[in-house]
């Protein structure tokens, strides 16, 4: 099988075009369904964060889709055209995806090194997949294996070690922006694992007071009463926006829930006091225009990527040491995929040359009938060496080949050129 991964992220695409990309748990599944509808004989998962969107695919060796359907594909599940966003995504195939996918899986390319999120978005993408039949023995067996180097990586560094998440971060930030926090109000728009995370987080900071409001008020008090903040209605937003000195949001909202027109008020309500807003969600919920109302100041996730240097930097030789863990269970994987898609057709190819050998020592052996039993096993033996010697190359190319992870393009080649007759091809 040919594995791909298509996508974007912080590092490739500005947060405006990472949003029209990311897909919620039901616009997946649509696109899931489709694209098992369109390309039957591939496998796939889509991974999407509020840092990247990635189709992660196996097929086929000939089978569908080549790279430009798959990005027409996710255009059309966008509602895109391609050329809006075509400039920014990576493409990667074979070795080169499943060491991405490894790297992502463990987070050596999130934006925050070590946060432990991406791994259980990872597991939910690949369940997603799972329900929407999707994901076959490829990609289970691919998406398992990097669940179990990224928990080899962060064993063995302790890249995960302290508070390493967006919502630390955007805490970090905010303690950057007072003086004092001890005397703030914050506020948590959303309780979803994010949400939760953050407010975990934000206890070490200690703040005066910790709101927190969802669209499912079940939620918010669910995660209030865990936490020991307060949980607060909904339908009393506009009121908390005026209580806060802080606002985080982090929900699942396709739209904007705070915009430039349903805040114009705010500011008089507020009496200019200055309000810092930090907008950790893909899409966003803060409409941008919301920073140009005076006393507003509005981040965005992009924003926050300054403060993670400081991260990066604390972790640099742990980072080179799960790098280093990565390498060497990609060529783990691609060695041991490698002899699975080269062993059969070996095994093909000296069968198939050793049966001509036999049928032309049979049509030989009436001809030998005044040789000697020692010429005769003289005979055999030349024909069967020189078979060995014919295949020696090819075998060795194999693999060679299958090693570095592009054994199958050469095992359909070798079945093609020599008109092997196995079972159905992959």
């Amino acid at each position: 099988m040919r594995t791909f991964v298509i996508g974007c992220n912080h590092k490739t695409a500005a947060v405006d075009v990472r949003e029209k990309l990311a897909f919620d748990d039901r616009r997946c599944a649509e696109a899931l369904t489709a694209f098992h509808e369109a390309f039957p004989k591939a496998e796939m998962v889509i991974l999407s964060t509020c840092n990247r969107t990635e189709l992660y695919l196996t097929r086929p060796l000939q089978a569908p889709p080549r790279l430009h359907e798959a990005i027409e594909f996710l255009a059309r599940q966008q509602g895109l055209d391609s050329r809006e966003f075509a400039s920014s995504l990576y493409f990667h195939e074979d070795s080169e995806a499943i060491r991405h996918l490894f790297r992502v899986v463990s987070s050596l390319d999130s934006m925050v090194i070590g946060e432990s999120q991406i791994l259980g978005q990872a597991k939910h993408a690949l369940e997603l997949a799972r329900e929407q039949q999707t994901a076959g023995a490829q990609i289970e067996a691919l998406f398992q294996h990097a669940f179990g180097v990224a928990k080899q990586v962060h064993t063995q560094t302790q890249i995960s070690s302290g508070h390493v998440s967006v919502g630390s971060v955007a805490l970090d930030f905010s303690r950057q922006i007072f003086s004092r926090f001890d005397d703030k109000v914050v506020l948590m728009i959303g309780a979803g694992k994010m949400g939760e995370l953050t407010l975990r987080h934000l206890r070490d900071h200690r703040p005066r007071r910790v709101l927190v409001t969802n669209r499912t008020a079940a939620r918010a008090q669910e995660v209030a009463q865990r936490l020991g903040v307060e949980a607060r209605p909904y339908e009393l937003l506009g009121d908390l926006l005026v209580e806060a000195d802080v606002v985080l949001t982090c929900t699942g909202a396709a739209e904007p829930i705070l915009t430039a027109r349903g805040c114009a008020d705010l500011p008089r309500r507020r009496k200019y006091r200055p309000l810092l807003m930090i907008d950790m969600a893909v899409p966003r919920d803060i409409e941008e225009s919301v920073g140009e109302l005076q006393g507003l100041f509005v981040y965005n996730i992009d924003d926050l990527q300054r403060i993670t240097e400081r991260h990066w930097e604390e972790r640099r030789s742990k980072i080179g040491e799960g790098e280093r863990i990565v390498q060497e269970r990609v060529a783990e994987f691609v060695l041991e995929r490698g002899r699975r898609d080269v062993g059969p057709v070996v095994t093909e190819l000296r069968e198939h040359f050793h049966a001509i050998a036999e049928g032309e020592l049979q049509w030989l052996a009436p001809k030998l009938k005044d040789a000697s039993p020692r010429e005769r096993e003289l005979i055999e033996q030349m024909v069967r060496r020189l078979v060995n010697k014919i295949l020696h190359e090819p075998v060795q190319t194999l693999n060679e080949k299958g090693v570095e992870g592009r054994g199958q393009i050469y095992a359909e080649t070798a079945r093609r050129l020599f008109g092997l007759n196995a079972d159905e091809r992959e």
